[in-house]
C-alpha cells in the first residue's frame, strides 16, 4: 500500500527535517588520531540569510495551505508535556507513599483508623464534585469498615474557598475536622463572610470565638500551603481527586460503586 503526502506537507518536513539534521551536533574523528572526536556543532548561523528566508517563506505556506499541521503539532507537544507531567506525578508519588498514609494533625479524618486501605482525598469545599464525593464516601463508610479515608482540604477556587479551607483545618484543634466540613459543604447558602463561618461552627457545636483566633495560625497557613504544593507535585490538576494505598491516584470524581471498586473494600 502506498502513502501518499501532500506536496507542500512533503516539502515542509524535508526542510525541517534537513534543518534540524544540519543543526545537530556530530562527531568528527582526526585522521591522526581515531580515538580522539573533535565535536563540531553547526548551529543556525551555517545557513546563509537566503537559506534561512527560503526555510521560513516555506513553513509559512504550508502552515497556511495545511493548518492542521500546526494543531498536530500543538497536540503532540502538550501529550509530550502531559506525559512527561504524569511521570514527574508518579516519581513524587513513590517518594510521598510513607507520608501519604499517615495522618497529620491538620488533615481530617474518616472511617477506620487501623484498616489497611488507606485513600487520601483532595478536595476544594466549595466544588460540586467533591460534595458529591463526600455523600458517597459517608454512604459507602456506613457499609465498609475496612477503610480510613484522610481528608486533604485545597482552596483551589478563591478567596471564599481559602475562606472556608482555614475554617475546616483550625477546627482540627478542636477535634471537629469533620464537623465543620460537613457543615460547610452541605449548606445551602454560599458561606463567604466570618460571621457565616461563625454561624455553622456553633452550629456544630464548636467554639466559634476560638476557631477564629485559630484560623489566623501560621500553622493554619502552612498546612493549607503544603496540600496544595503537595497537590501540584502528584501532577494532579483539580479536585476531587483520590490516592489509594499511596500508589495509585484516581482523579475526578468516582461513583459510590467505582469507589467500592477502586479502593478493593470489602463487605463487613
Amino acid at each position: 500500500m502506498k502513502i501518499f503526502f501532500p506536496f507542500n506537507r512533503l516539502k515542509l518536513m524535508t526542510t525541517l527535517g534537513m534543518a534540524t539534521l544540519f543543526t545537530m551536533p556530530f562527531h568528527a574523528v582526526k585522521a591522526d588520531n581515531p580515538s580522539i572526536a573533535k565535536h563540531q556543532t553547526i548551529s543556525a548561523d551555517s545557513f546563509t540569510p537566503k537559506q534561512q528566508k527560503e526555510i521560513i517563506a516555506i513553513v509559512r505556506q504550508a502552515l497556511k495551505d495545511d493548518p492542521t499541521i500546526l494543531e498536530e503539532a500543538v497536540v503532540s507537544v502538550q501529550n509530550s508535556r502531559e506525559l512527561k507531567k504524569q511521570e514527574e506525578g508518579t516519581k513524587r508519588l513513590n517518594e510521598q507513599k510513607e507520608f501519604l498514609q499517615q495522618l497529620q494533625s491538620t488533615d481530617g479524618s474518616m472511617g477506620n483508623p487501623n484498616a489497611k486501605n488507606v485513600v487520601v482525598e483532595f478536595y476544594d469545599p466549595r466544588c460540586p464534585y467533591c460534595k458529591k464525593a463526600l455523600s458517597d464516601l459517608t454512604t459507602l463508610l456506613k457499609e465498609y469498615n475496612n477503610v480510613h479515608v484522610i481528608l486533604k482540604v485545597v482552596p483551589i477556587l478563591g478567596e471564599t474557598s481559602y475562606l472556608q479551607a482555614q475554617a475546616i483545618t483550625a477546627a482540627t484543634r478542636q477535634n471537629g475536622y469533620v464537623r465543620m466540613m460537613n457543615g460547610l459543604m452541605k449548606s445551602n447558602e454560599e458561606v463567604s463572610s466570618m460571621d457565616a463561618i461563625k454561624a455553622i461552627a456553633k452550629e456544630q457545636g464548636l467554639d466559634a470565638d476560638l476557631l477564629e483566633k485559630d484560623m489566623k495560625a501560621s500553622s493554619i497557613t502552612n498546612a493549607l500551603k503544603s496540600n496544595v504544593e503537595l497537590l501540584r507535585s502528584l501532577a494532579i490538576d483539580g479536585t476531587p481527586a483520590f490516592v489509594v494505598n499511596g500508589s495509585k491516584i484516581i482523579p475526578g470524581a468516582i461513583s459510590h460503586d467505582n469507589m467500592v471498586k477502586q479502593f478493593q473494600l470489602d463487605k463487613k
